[in-house]
This record gives structure tokens, C-alpha cells and sequence, in this order.
């Protein structure tokens, strides 16, 4: 909830700083008994989604009208749901809602600084206390929204009877929903090249040190062609453009401050940070290469191979990732990645577990970033949790759809989907 209200605040501030209009042009979309759903409302929580999923901001117009209409669905089933859940008296804690909006206005303010929070309200189009009100009105419903979702969850029960005919019935089979698991391994270069490059940057990173212009070591040893030539500039980027161990040490850095050596995939870098913006940074690079070989991935396949036959011999899979696994932040969670559709896999994943069956785990496949092996999960708190949150959307269908039927519900088709005359799209 409070990350959902930090990101949907950089959002609408992101979208403002990049020169979208502020959303003075607005309209009703939908009606929802007494309650207005707004163009303004529908296309924030738009823009959010597709930032979320990774979207390109350049969708094709069926795309876009797809996924608008979509949002606008989702937004009336919640609307509907808030409406039924103060009509059974459900309450929320006033004081929570102000404290999660005050400590989200505190963080985002010392993340910009006050002359950057003042620049971003003022391209937003709106006074403080005008977005406040609008973030105060989301926590609210977000708050009795989960709380009606908890009343939902209370009445369901989950038995190891259920358990046990959820893995007859999709014994063949995947359901809709699956938890995925995995493990990744790099490859890495011969670890003679990589001493030998490692030795190189420490030679280029002393040159630094003793007053050497970067610019001019950039475009005598850089190994990136796109950039060496102009004394390594990068230009400015935001956040999830660039590779993220070079992000991450960038980011570490002050304005004027040039980095340990980073290894990346690409090979070596020094970094020379110039600039760090409220949504981007702007950087210089020198970057030694460490190609790998047909070699060193054979390497990863063998080790992801013989991780698999010692998981399929008996040894947790989750141990075996926290143990071996390259990718920090699934290692910790035992190789824990998501749970997916299955019908929104992508579909070069798809072709490598979709004939998978439940408990079973993928052959060694690759990527740019390494070789995996992939687990479809099937222990008992994971198919219980599955089973859970099929029981709940279906109550929740119910509930919506039962008590639809008692208020007015008025989707505006002919302009809810449509762009307003001025306005860009999100």
C-alpha cells in the first residue's frame, strides 16, 4: 500500500517533468451509484499500470484503448466493492490514513528537496493541499478496500482435501496461475581475462587519480563504441535503462565522484558521475570489455544441470538457490520469483515451462543476463495460497456482481476511451 502511494506520487510528478499537460481538461467516465470515476483518474491509474509492467509509452492505439478500458473496469469493480463494504459498516483508522500520507509527502520531499517537491506541485498543475486531498481520498479506499478483502479471506478455508484435488485435477496440466521459482548463474569470462582488464582499469582508475582528464582516458582505452568517442558520455538516464550493477554504483556516487571499478556483463567500468536529477542521472563511462565465449556458457550449463539432477534427486530447490544462485534479491527468497498467468508469460518463457507439470523444473536455458533453470512450485503453502486467491477473486466476483445489481452503474463508453481534445496520453 505505502509503495503503491510512493510510486503513484513520482508518477503523476514524472509526468509532469517530462511536459504532459496538467489534466485540466477532465470529464466523467463512469458512474458508480452516488460516485464519479474521472478521465483525470482513469488515465493516472493508467500511466501507473504501464509503468508497473514495463510497458513501452508508444503502444499502438488498439493496444492502448485495450488496456484503458481494462483499467476502467477494474476501477468501477473496486468502486463497487468500496461502496459494499461501507454499507456493511466496515471501518478504517482515520489516523492511519494520515500517517502513511505524511510519512510518503516526508520521504518524497527529501528525495527531490524542497525546491524540487515546489517544481514538481507547480508542473503538476495543482496546489499542495489539492494533491494531498487527491492521495488522501487513494489511501482511504485503498485501506477499505484490503480490509474488505480481509472479510472476504476470513470466510475461506483451505483443507488438504483441497490441496490434494488441486494436484489431480491439473496433474496433466497447468492451472491459470502459477508460483515460479529459479536460478541463475552468469556467465563469466576466463578468469585470466578478467585479471588481466581488472589490472587495466586499476592502471586508468590511478591516472584519475593523479589529475588525468576522463574524457580524454575515455576516448584513448574505452571499448564502448557508442560512447568513447565522445570521452565516454552517457547522457542522462532514468532508473531501469542501464544495466542494474552500473545503476546501482552510480547511484552511490556524488556529482563530480568517479566509482570503483563495476563489473557488468559488458566488462569493466569506471563511471564519472555528472549530474543526479529527482528522476535520472547523467554519467560518463570508460568500459573495459570481457566478452564471453561459448566456453564459459557451457560452463553455466553444466553447473545449472547438475543443480537441477541434485533438486530432482530430493535436495530443496530453495536451498540449492539461496546457495548457489546469482541473482541477489531471488537467492534471499529461495529462488522465489512470481506468481504469473500463465497466458501472460512471455512467450519465449513460455515455450520453455509451458509443458512443464506442477513440481517440475525447466532444462538450462539462457538469456543476456545468464542461464536459468526455472521451478514450477508445488508445496503445500503454495498451492494453498493459489487456492486461496482463486476462492477470493471468485467471492469477489460475487459480491461485485450480486450488489451491482442493487445501485447505478453507467460506464461512458463513447468518451471514457477516447483521448480529450489537449490532453496527452499517459
Amino acid at each position: 500500500m505505502r509503495h503503491f502511494l510512493h510510486s503513484c506520487i513520482i508518477s503523476y510528478f514524472l509526468a509532469a517533468a517530462v511536459g504532459a499537460s496538467p489534466e485540466l481538461i477532465d470529464r466523467i467516465v463512469a458512474v458508480v451509484d452516488d460516485e464519479v470515476i474521472l478521465w483525470s483518474e482513469l488515465n493516472f491509474r493508467l500511466r501507473f499500470q504501464l509503468e508497473q509492467k514495463g510497458y513501452s509509452p508508444y503502444l499502438e492505439e488498439d493496444n492502448l484503448f485495450k488496456l484503458r478500458e481494462e483499467a476502467l473496469d477494474e476501477m468501477i469493480d473496486e468502486q463497487i466493492l468500496l461502496l459494499k463494504a461501507q454499507e456493511d459498516s466496515i471501518a478504517i483508522d482515520e489516523s492511519k490514513v494520515e500517517e502513511i500520507l505524511s510519512e510518503q509527502y516526508n520521504a518524497i520531499k527529501n528525495d527531490m528537496g524542497s525546491d524540487g517537491f515546489k517544481e514538481m506541485i507547480k508542473r503538476a498543475g495543482l496546489s499542495e493541499r489539492q494533491l494531498r486531498n487527491r492521495y488522501r481520498k487513494e489511501i482511504r479506499h485503498s485501506l477499505l478496500y484490503q480490509e474488505m478483502l480481509r472479510e472476504l479471506a476470513f470466510r475461506l478455508h483451505v483443507t488438504h482435501r483441497d490441496i490434494e484435488a488441486y494436484r489431480q485435477t491439473f496433474k496433466d496440466s497447468l492451472p491459470e496461475r502459477i508460483s515460479l521459482s529459479r536460478i541463475r548463474i552468469k556467465s563469466k569470462p576466463d578468469e585470466q581475462l578478467l585479471e588481466a582488464n581488472r589490472d587495466k582499469i586499476g592502471e586508468i582508475q590511478q591516472e584519475i587519480a593523479a589529475g588525468a582528464d576522463f574524457a580524454d582516458l575515455a576516448r584513448t582505452y574505452s571499448e564502448d563504441p557508442g560512447t568513447a568517442a565522445q570521452g565516454g558520455d552517457l547522457g542522462c538516464f532514468a532508473v531501469g535503462r542501464l544495466v542494474p550493477e552500473f545503476e546501482a554504483a552510480a547511484f552511490d556516487l556524488r556529482p563530480g565522484e568517479v566509482s570503483e571499478p563495476v563489473l557488468t556483463q559488458y566488462g569493466y567500468h569506471l563511471i564519472l558521475l555528472h549530474e543526479k536529477r529527482e528522476d535520472e542521472l547523467c554519467a560518463s563511462h570508460i568500459l573495459l570489455r570481457t566478452s564471453t565465449t561459448r566456453l564459459d556458457d557451457r560452463r553455466v550449463e553444466v553447473a545449472l544441470n547438475e543443480l537441477r539432477q541434485r533438486a530432482l534427486a530430493g535436495e530443496d530447490f530453495s536451498q540449492l538457490a539461496r546457495e548457489h544462485s546469482d541473482e541477489r534479491n531471488t537467492a534471499m527468497r529461495g529462488g522465489f520469483w512470481e506468481i504469473v498467468l500463465l497466458d501472460q508469460l512471455p512467450p519465449p518463457l513460455l515455450a520453455r515451462i509451458g509443458h512443464l507439470s506442477l513440481g517440475e523444473i525447466s532444462d538450462p536455458f539462457f538469456r543476456e543476463d545468464g542461464g536459468y533453470i526455472v521451478k514450477i512450485n508445488d508445496d503445500q503453502s503454495t498451492l494453498e495460497s493459489l487456492i486461496r486467491e482463486e476462492r477470493l477473486t471468485q467471492s469477489m466476483r460475487e459480491h461485485i456482481d450480486e450488489y451491482r445489481t442493487e445501485i447505478h452503474v453507467e460506464k461512458r463508453m463513447d468518451v471514457a476511451l477516447k483521448e480529450p481534445t489537449g490532453n496527452g496520453a499517459p
